[in-house]
């Protein structure tokens, strides 16, 4: 039976919760020992020893669904604001840019790109304040007037991994997840910088990487060929398919491995397809809705909002 996991927010407190076929249940009444041995750790510490806890999860995931009433589901989500990022909080977020052919070509202009004479990008976004999950939760950067969108598949990480080859890569997967990279492009290419590329600026600020609604273990995924929708206020703005991929999730799991050790809960994005702001000098505003969906995974819906303070 094919499950989930989020962090949904029940009487006010982050709870991890199973979910089967659109009901939630608390990890702690349906699989306990999955939460051992730090369970105010939540969902990091299930991804933390996936080899041990998946199959508690796949046993948990079929006794609620041929007995769904032998124990109490979770009340479902009052609101968008209780489906909180489903992990809290990894220890990298590994993003990788330029990395869809067409956006690359219509986006970017780079006309003549071809993979055989490149390396792909790699940057870091910092978990602990950049992350965050549905509602009303993305705050306005300031410092910015062009803030831009991207979809992306993420990849959750589930076993140390260093020195990856084509033939392992994928064996550290524990599973997908649905995420958003924002970015400031005028800090992005500031034309005061130094280079005049700034990754720094342009995509670390607070709150830039809403990830969730949930967890879906690899084994329920043909992640070769998801479809990646985007919606700003309803209008769609990226529709592609991970086959347009130019490096593949292993091939980017290879290189970033050569230069640092993947750990359990790492999330791994996989860059985003044609479509965003860059190409066409829109740009989001508070009060924008973002609706980010990708086969399988669900709908990561986020509201921008004006700063106070």
């Amino acid at each position: 039976m094919a499950f989930s996991l989020a962090t949904l927010r029940v009487e006010g407190v982050p709870t991890p919760a199973l979910c089967v076929s659109g009901r939630y249940w608390g990890l702690s009444d349906v699989a306990p020992e999955v939460l051992q041995p730090e369970p105010a750790r939540g969902l990091m510490n299930v991804i933390d020893h996936w080899e041990r806890t998946e199959p508690l999860l796949i046993a948990a995931a079929d006794r609620v669904s041929t007995q769904p009433e032998s124990v109490r589901p979770l009340p479902a989500p009052a609101c968008l604001e209780d489906v909180l990022t489903p992990l809290r909080y990894p220890r990298k977020v590994v993003l990788t840019g330029a990395n869809y052919y067409e956006h690359m070509r219509g986006d970017a202009g780079h006309a003549d790109w071809e993979k055989e004479t490149k390396i792909p990008l790699f940057f870091l976004k910092p978990p602990t304040t950049t992350l965050v999950g549905c509602g009303k939760t993305v705050r306005y950067p300031e410092q910015t007037q062009k803030l831009d969108y991207e979809i992306e598949l993420a990849v959750i990480i589930g076993r140390t991994a260093s020195r990856l080859t084509l033939e392992n890569a994928m064996d550290c997967v524990a599973g997908y997840s649905v995420a958003i990279d924002l970015s400031a492009r005028d800090w992005q290419r500031h034309p005061q910088h130094m280079v005049k590329f700034d990754l720094f600026g342009g995509k670390a600020f607070d709150d830039s990487c809403p990830l969730g609604p949930a967890i879906v273990p690899a084994r329920f995924v043909e992640e070769d060929d998801l479809r990646l929708r985007f919606r700003l206020n309803g209008e769609l703005k990226q529709d592609a398919t991970t086959r347009d991929m130019i490096w593949s999730i292993p091939e980017q799991l290879v290189k970033i491995t050569e230069h640092l050790t993947l750990e359990p809960g790492d999330v791994v994005c996989t860059g985003t397809p044609a479509g965003v702001g860059l190409a066409t000098g829109e740009w989001m505003k508070p009060g924008d809705v973002l609706e980010a969906e990708i086969t399988g995974l669900g709908c990561l819906t986020v509201e921008i909002v004006k700063q106070h303070g």
